[in-house]
């Protein structure tokens, strides 16, 4: 399911990077912030930001980010009762000790974060249950996909708790809608339990951003795909959608196009078992 974001919230600028532990640093960032906050906000963009997850009912919400304020407006993501009800920029979680370059993928865990030193239970900014993330960037776009799970309080760090996973995708559109080229194909990469290793080539005809057409070869497969324009976004869904790392079939794929002369895709794949459901994202080529 699709969504678009209001322009970010920046009434909470209060919650610093999570290496800082001591309270009077605390507040006295915290009062730095907000006179930073009060000097900035009229420089702050409205934010384009759209995206899409396979359960919105879930926890993990994307959105207009909040914190830190250095990036408010960009894409984030919340959870539920954590990071002091904080949309955050994925750079707050996208860090190299969580990067895995080989499949070009992140991977962290509330409890991961917990013990590498972010504010745990009790804390007004609690990182403990924020989940566990695989997920990645469209080159260097404000573009990201992933997927998402609840974390056990027992067991492995980055244990999953059955009936909780999520594929989502969101970014920033920008001028999308008014620069379409003609076509364009893109090279796409697939996220599920962690993994992103196979890829598919994606394929649009977008015919001003009115009644396009798409289809996809590789991992991710469909043919009949529909391309419309609603507003700013320029979106993307197929039905009869098969993901082969998987051996997903019968999906409902839903995305959008981002950036400049649509520079990117990302988007996610449901199918009627939740633990198929697929994120995807790649550039053009």
């Amino acid at each position: 399911m699709q969504r678009r974001f209001p322009a970010c919230n920046t009434q909470y600028p209060y919650l610093n990077h999570f290496e800082d532990k001591d309270m009077n640093t605390f507040l006295k960032k915290a009062v730095l912030a907000l006179a930073i906050a009060i000097a900035g906000a009229a420089s702050l963009a409205q934010a384009n930001v759209v995206g899409g997850q396979t359960d919105t009912s879930s926890p993990f919400q994307t959105g207009v980010a909040e914190y830190p304020l250095t990036s408010a407006g960009a894409a984030g993501a919340s959870v539920t009762g954590q990071v002091g009800g904080l949309t955050a920029a994925f750079s707050h979680y996208a860090r190299p000790a969580y990067y895995n370059s080989t499949a070009d993928i992140y991977n962290v865990s509330g409890r991961q974060l917990v013990a590498d030193g972010a504010p745990g239970a009790g804390s007004p900014v609690d990182h403990s249950g924020v989940g566990v993330w695989s997920f990645a960037q469209v080159g260097s776009e404000d573009v990201w996909y992933g997927t998402w799970s609840e974390e056990s309080t027992s067991g492995a760090v980055g244990t999953k708790v059955a009936g909780t996973h999520n594929a989502w995708y969101v970014g920033e559109d920008s001028d999308v809608a008014t620069t379409l080229p003609a076509s364009a194909t893109y090279t796409v990469r697939s996220i599920n339990n962690s993994t992103q290793t196979a890829t598919s080539v994606l394929s649009a005809t977008f015919n001003g951003g009115s009644n396009g057409t798409a289809s996809s070869t590789g991992d991710i497969a469909f043919s009949g795909g529909s391309i419309n324009t609603v507003g700013n976004d320029v979106q993307l869904a197929a039905s009869g959608v098969s993901v082969a790392s998987n051996s997903g079939t019968g999906g409902s794929l839903t995305g959008n196009f981002y950036g400049t002369g649509a520079s990117s895709v990302a988007g996610a794949v449901a199918f009627a078992d939740r633990d198929l459901n697929t994120a995807f994202g790649g550039a053009k080529n």
